[in-house]
């Protein structure tokens, strides 16, 4: 196994922290262990020599390979069901076209493979059909790994995810494919759906002014000084009034002066 020196962590933790808020601090075995494989696959000797491959790289393929294996891609439909709930039955029906403008504009910020997204869509798609009345809704989804976007594009899932989606929303919004091995959702849910990579600590990460924001656990992973930064980020893509939803262990300070508490990980500007 590829070990590696203090100084190459240093440096492997200075990078992901500068370039993409994640600390690495009290996680160098799990660094080790998780790009010890591409090391020894790519014929590397060592993390430092990686890194000076990785500086030359301008197609950014080993920059993507070491943030795929750095950062926590889990997620699945449905995730924090109570989520969804409180949207379906408190946010939606205070909406219209009066407070949003002809679009209703939702951002799932770190969407990872895009199960957050399609769920949204799919929750949005049964209101409407349930014969209440919405604005157009459009929803963003990005995130750092150009992996996962690709996948997120791609709307192909195993069956084992099934278990989370609502039974009615299987038979309107997905489709059984390789003889019940995989499932992809329907162009009419995908079309509401947009995917691209993103930095959320990039200086120009985003202009666009949301009326819901999914920022969902991404922050756990990040220092305390890009939670600061990514927070700020947050509230000025809000609009005044816009709902930001975090992770149940993201709860933020509660004497924070850009949101208001709503309930347990809802938060209002």
């Amino acid at each position: 196994m590829i070990r590696f020196t203090d100084e190459e962590f240093q440096e492997l933790s200075a990078y992901m922290v500068q370039n993409y808020g994640i600390d690495l601090t009290k996680k160098r075995t799990l660094a080790e262990c998780r790009l010890n494989g591409e090391l020894e696959k790519g014929g590397f000797s060592s993390l430092g020599q990686f890194m000076r491959r990785m500086e030359q790289d301008r197609t950014k393929h080993l920059e993507n390979l070491l943030l795929d294996k750095l950062t926590t891609n889990y997620t699945f439909f449905m995730r924090e069901a109570k989520h969804f709930e409180y949207l379906r039955d408190h946010i939606l029906p205070e909406l219209s076209e009066e407070n949003t403008g002809p679009f209703l504009k939702i951002w799932s910020a770190g969407c990872s493979t895009g199960e957050e997204c399609y769920t949204l869509a799919m929750l949005l798609s049964d209101y409407v059909q349930s014969g209440k009345t919405l604005p157009y809704f459009e929803i963003l989804g990005t995130d750092a790994s150009d992996s996962v976007v690709k996948a997120a594009q791609e709307a192909r899932y195993s069956a084992r995810e099934l278990s989370n989606i609502p039974p009615g929303w299987q038979s309107r919004y997905l489709k059984i494919q390789d003889e019940g091995k995989s499932f992809t959702v329907v162009p009419e849910i995908r079309r509401y759906c947009k995917f691209r990579q993103m930095n959320l600590l990039a200086p120009t990460s985003t202009t666009r002014l949301f009326d819901i924001i999914f920022c969902r656990n991404v922050m756990i992973y990040f220092s305390e000084e890009a939670r600061g930064k990514l927070l700020e980020l947050l509230y000025r893509a809000l609009k005044p009034g816009g709902y930001l939803f975090v992770g149940h262990t993201e709860l933020l300070a509660w004497n924070s002066t850009m949101f208001q508490y709503v309930c347990p990980a809802v938060y209002r500007k």
